[in-house]
């Protein structure tokens, strides 16, 4: 729910938009309150950033009072959507409720980031497949012909502002476990086609050397996207890697 206000969420994609002009190698999405997403959208007329809503219901429409459908969000303005963010899983979503979000988001135009992570990180092992079942849940009902519109998200929920990000190998090891289970479940074509990116703490200090890491398409920010000067160090280093 952030930034509060609608003022203060147009000043922050004012110093966005131009940003993104400047860093041009760096494909920039923003997710802002649903509540804000029209404005903001209906009063751009640049092409260097693309809008995403925060959430979807799984259902086009129906009597769900408080729920937000792919139909409106698109819109909108909305050409992204997040779905399984872990605040979402947290407050009850569930894997199967994912599964039925990604398609309706497909056939409501606007293309899924699909974010997957373990709760805790155990020494058994078992976080593995709680991310492998989490990434063929989701994918389990996409045409083979919208692979190319998935962006998976890898964001290990103990990182979500924490003050440090894990390690890069640590972020390399879980981009080759995204890449496998979905090679392993649906082929090496379709692996090819999805983007796999990290989310997790990441910040100005960091970016860098997330972005270096090998089969990483980008990064999904969090409080750090709030901070002008903070933002601009994070697309110089995309607009660089």
């Amino acid at each position: 729910m952030n930034p509060p206000t609608f003022t203060e969420a147009k000043r922050l994609f004012d110093v966005t938009k131009k940003l993104a002009a400047v860093y041009k190698n760096a494909e920039v999405v923003i997710a802002p309150p649903t509540i804000f997403l029209r404005e903001l959208a209906k009063g751009y007329r640049g092409t260097r950033v693309e809008f995403s809503a925060q959430n979807i219901f799984w259902e086009e429409s129906g009597s769900f009072t408080g729920e937000t459908s792919s139909i409106q969000v698109r819109d909108a303005g909305a050409t992204y959507v997040i779905i399984g963010h872990a605040e979402r899983r947290a407050l009850g979503i569930t894997d199967e409720n994912v599964q039925h979000k990604v398609p309706v988001s497909l056939k409501g135009k606007l293309d899924p980031i699909v974010a997957v992570g373990e709760r805790v990180r155990d020494t058994h092992g078992e976080y593995v497949h709680e991310v492998r079942n989490q990434i063929t849940t989701a994918l389990a009902n996409v045409p083979a012909s919208k692979f190319k519109n998935i962006t998976i998200a890898y964001e290990p929920v103990w990182s979500i502002g924490a003050p440090e990000a894990p390690d890069t190998n640590s972020v390399h090891q879980m981009m080759l476990l995204v890449r496998k289970t979905i090679a392993d479940a649906f082929g090496e074509k379709k692996m090819k086609s999805i983007r796999v990116i990290y989310g997790g703490a990441v910040n100005n200090e960091n970016a860098k050397d997330i972005l270096s890491v090998p089969d990483l398409d980008g990064v999904l920010v969090g409080r750090a996207s709030l901070d002008p000067y903070r933002l601009e160090a994070i697309l110089q280093a995309a607009h660089d890697a």
